[in-house]
């Protein structure tokens, strides 16, 4: 168990380094001013273009690849009392430290100033890479589409947020083994990816969200 403890301690920190604020600090920009001011890659995107964009996406999701990663090769879960799916435990802990460690980044606070980081989703994305591949393929497609037809970025990463545990419970009609804790946290992060994007929402209701292409220039 206090290995298990270390690794989601060191698997926040990872998922806390706000690497939106540090791309845009590199290139002379206060991210915390423009777009949104939120330190993910969305608005690391719209404020600093498309190659900057990227490399943040880029680096948020290795965030929570490596959170799993780390549990993984550390084989945390045999370390568990008799837990079933232990391993499936240990993983999914890590990645959903490294998770809310980008959504309440308390580095962000100590070299920036503010606990406010970026919603989620690509760290969330990496995470559930490394857990159930083929259903983040497929919410991946789905975000593609959904971009492609509509170029609303917040309504492509709901989508696909709710494509990977329709996957996985079509796994389960199929009568293949999902391990709870992984059908459990699949079932969590559309709500948590609706949480973090509320104020997306509430633009796409009132038709002033922007689309891609298109920066915002309030909060």
């Amino acid at each position: 168990m206090p290995t298990l403890l270390l690794v989601v301690g060191v698997a926040y920190v990872i998922g806390s380094i706000p690497w939106a604020l540090v791309v845009a600090r590199a290139l002379g920009v206060n991210l915390r001013q423009h777009g949104s001011g939120s330190a993910g890659a969305t608005n690391a995107w719209r404020v600093l273009g498309r190659g900057p964009g990227s490399l943040v996406f880029a680096l948020d999701f290795l965030k929570g690849l490596a959170a799993v990663l780390l549990a993984t090769r550390l084989s945390v879960g045999t370390g568990l009392p008799d837990w079933p799916d232990a391993a499936a435990w240990a993983s999914v802990l890590a990645g959903s430290a490294a998770m809310m460690g980008h959504v309440v980044t308390l580095t962000g606070l100590a070299l920036f100033g503010n606990v406010r980081g970026g919603k989620g989703v690509a760290t969330g994305g990496g995470m559930l890479l490394g857990l159930v591949p083929v259903a983040v393929l497929a919410g991946a497609i789905v975000f593609v589409l959904t971009v492609a037809l509509t170029r609303y970025i917040s309504l492509g990463s709901i989508g696909a947020a709710a494509t990977i545990p329709a996957v996985l419970l079509i796994r389960v009609a199929l009568s293949q083994h999902v391990p709870a804790p992984l059908l459990g946290f699949s079932l969590l992060v559309p709500l948590f990816i609706a949480l973090t994007h509320r104020s997306n929402l509430r633009r796409l209701l009132a038709g002033t969200e922007p689309r891609l292409g298109e920066s915002r220039q309030t909060t």
